[in-house]
């Protein structure tokens, strides 16, 4: 079925890029044979006029009806030299916008003195030009009814343009050869492309049966280690919990504090639509937050009554000691920063950096909040826990002095969900 899916789509793939490579490669063509054919008509009619005129006319004859013995002879000579190129119909046109000369009696009108193209012919703005194509009118013309278009040459006498010739062309003679040109290109643009298609799928089916075994290979082995990956995070996830319990359970009083403050962050950190890696990060600096107090002695730990000085500034020490302990595990690299700014203030004056604002890592800033919630809401040896509404208030109380505004806004959004974890 795979293999089946896999030939199919190439396929169709296939035959549209070949379709458009035929398709632009014979449209340059194309465009370049016309283009290539135009100038060849322009060339030699521009050889044919310079002739004719050098042969025939002086700058006089431009002021008046040139005589129709000499018109036919003119004519006759024009459309002979250019035969090769089907020229319908010849006129000539003065500096006044007249028609001095017109081999046909109906190529004499707007046709023939179309502003845009004679001026600039006139003004020497061009050195010749080709009308848009249009459909004949003339009722002598072997091409009436057919589309045809006019060449300007202009007619220089003594270096002077004092006239110009208009030659009527029919489009076909333009694009008969093109076409024929086309199809040859066609016809051998298909043939090549479907050899070479034909010999693509050939390699496709000879392959596609090692790949597609080789895909399933590799399938298998991302599940392997997929499971892999996650018993081994389950085995990391396992041993912070374990040492997070460890540290709690020096004080009966602050049993289950890290994963309840792991618990609350995540809560604030999924409002903040936070990712997968960055909220990995944040559960396991919470789980840790407190684990530099295995450095502190049980006395002042478990003190009931008011620390000393010196006994807070062994206390203020903790986040240092832990990052120390945890310096050397590499999944929690990331988490140590978060560790170790846990307690700065959102005006600068916590502990240990004294940093403040943004300086501190948006994560940190979330424990402060969680960490200082669950310690108001717990019993400690020297005081009765708080309610979750007296918590709340000291939390809203300290908003942007002790906390985020931002993230004390978030904890208010969801603060009923952080009192049923309770």
């Amino acid at each position: 079925m795979k293999n089946n899916h896999l030939i199919r789509t190439f396929t169709l793939y296939s035959l549209i890029a070949f379709a458009l490579m035929g398709i632009v490669l014979s449209f340059v063509i194309y465009n370049h044979v016309k283009d290539d054919k135009l100038a060849n008509i322009e060339e030699a009619a521009q050889v044919t006029v310079k002739t004719v005129v050098n042969n025939n006319l002086q700058r006089s004859d431009f002021s008046t009806q040139i005589t129709s013995t000499k018109s036919v002879q003119i004519s006759s000579s024009v459309i002979d030299a250019l035969s090769l190129y089907e020229v319908e119909s010849i006129a000539f046109v003065n500096n006044n916008k007249e028609v001095i000369m017109s081999e046909n009696s109906d190529f004499t009108g707007d046709q023939v003195q179309d502003s845009n193209y004679l001026d600039k012919v006139l003004n020497s703005e061009v050195p010749f030009a080709f009308s848009d194509s249009y459909r004949s009118t003339n009722v002598n013309a072997k091409s009436k009814g057919e589309i045809v278009f006019n060449l300007y040459e202009p007619i220089v006498i003594d270096g002077t343009v004092e006239g110009v010739c208009v030659l009527q062309i029919p489009y076909q003679s333009v694009i008969s050869h093109a076409n024929m040109l086309l199809q040859v290109i066609a016809l051998t643009i298909s043939g090549g492309l479907l050899v070479l298609f034909l010999l693509l799928i050939g390699i496709l089916l000879r392959t596609s049966k090692t790949m597609l075994k080789q895909n399933d290979d590799l399938i298998e082995q991302k599940r392997e280690i997929e499971i892999s990956y996650k018993k081994l995070d389950d085995s990391y996830k396992y041993t912070v919990l374990a040492l997070s319990n460890a540290v709690d359970a020096r004080d009966p009083n602050t049993a289950g504090h890290s994963m309840r403050v792991s618990r609350i962050s995540l809560l604030i950190s999924g409002e903040l639509k936070m990712t997968d890696e960055d909220s990995r990060i944040l559960e396991y600096a919470a789980l840790f937050h407190d684990i530099g107090k295995i450095g502190i002695p049980d006395y002042i730990l478990n003190k009931k009554g008011k620390l000393t000085d010196e006994e807070y500034k062994l206390i203020k020490n903790h986040p240092d000691i832990g990052v120390n302990i945890l310096g050397g595990i590499a999944f929690l690299l990331n988490a140590l920063p978060l560790i170790k700014h846990h307690h700065e203030r959102f005006d600068g004056k916590g502990y240990p950096s004294g940093i403040k604002g943004e300086e501190i890592p948006l994560c940190a800033r979330i424990i402060a909040i969680a960490d200082t919630y669950d310690a108001m809401t717990s019993d400690r040896p020297y005081r009765r826990g708080f309610s979750h509404d007296a918590a709340v208030q000291e939390i809203l109380a300290n908003k942007g002095t002790q906390f985020d505004g931002m993230l004390v806004d978030v904890f208010m959004k969801i603060e009923g969900r952080i009192k049923d974890l309770a």
